[in-house]
């Protein structure tokens, strides 16, 4: 459904271009679960990309980096390593418990940074990855029923996607050797307006009442450190 007669136009281009290229229209209301969800049921290949269109290619060989890891056995997600337009990390993986329920390590390192004991440099399990570069096999997306697009339209939904793959026994990998740049809300907006701020509260409390303590423990984050920013400092604080 997109708007700018130049993104319409290069669709109708690689359609024409390339044989293995289909272009499906969805004209519904934005509802970023809904849309990959018809993506994926229409998908006839075995491994399914939720690809952003905010988002620019920086490493040339990103794609394999994560397909070698989506194809082996106990795989499910995989996650890149992503920037924002001023090199400064966007994405390190998601950290359950951040800011109350989940959000990104690492937000607005230094892109030269090796993170949290080298964290930034190291292929590593999560307990979630961003949906704006997620590679998963198509059986396991199929396998726990796809996103969520009936209680999470908009925000969290990878990270609820991600929750069930864990469930039903795969591991979520991340990778610092696929590196893009991701102009983050660029095409989507801000939660700016008094119907989004209220979509995002309704999103929010739905992930807390769905999955409760498993928000508040992540395995792959130590206990000591602050669930109130995404550096890794020491929590000096209760956490509430």
């Amino acid at each position: 459904d997109s708007k700018e007669e130049e993104t319409l136009e290069w669709l109708r281009v690689i359609e024409k271009k390339y044989a293995n290229v289909r272009v499906l229209s969805f004209n519904y209301p934005f509802n970023y679960s809904a849309i990959n969800n018809y993506g994926a049921r229409n998908a006839k290949g075995s491994i399914i990309g939720l690809i952003n269109n905010d988002i620019e290619v920086i490493s040339p060989g990103w794609l394999t980096e994560m397909v070698s890891h989506c194809v082996r056995d106990g795989v499910g997600c995989v996650g890149a390593k992503l920037y924002y337009s001023n090199d400064t990390v966007q994405h390190g993986g998601v950290i359950l418990g951040l800011g109350g329920l989940a959000a990104h390590s690492h937000r607005q390192s230094p892109r030269s940074s090796p993170g949290y004991f080298g964290r930034l440099t190291a292929v590593q399990n999560l307990s979630a990855v961003t949906g704006a570069v997620l590679l998963v096999r198509k059986e396991i997306f199929d396998e726990v029923g796809g996103l969520d697009e009936e209680n999470l339209a908009i925000a969290y939904n990878d990270v609820d996607f991600c929750l069930k793959v864990r469930q039903a026994g795969y591991r979520i990998v991340w990778t610092p050797h696929a590196e893009l740049y991701h102009h983050e809300s660029i095409s989507r907006g801000l939660e700016d307006t008094p119907e989004k701020k209220e979509r995002f509260r309704k999103e929010f409390e739905f992930m807390i009442k769905k999955w409760g303590d498993q928000l508040r423990s992540d395995p792959f984050y130590n206990p000591n450190l602050t669930h109130r920013k995404e550096d890794f400092s020491l929590n000096d604080e209760e956490y509430v």
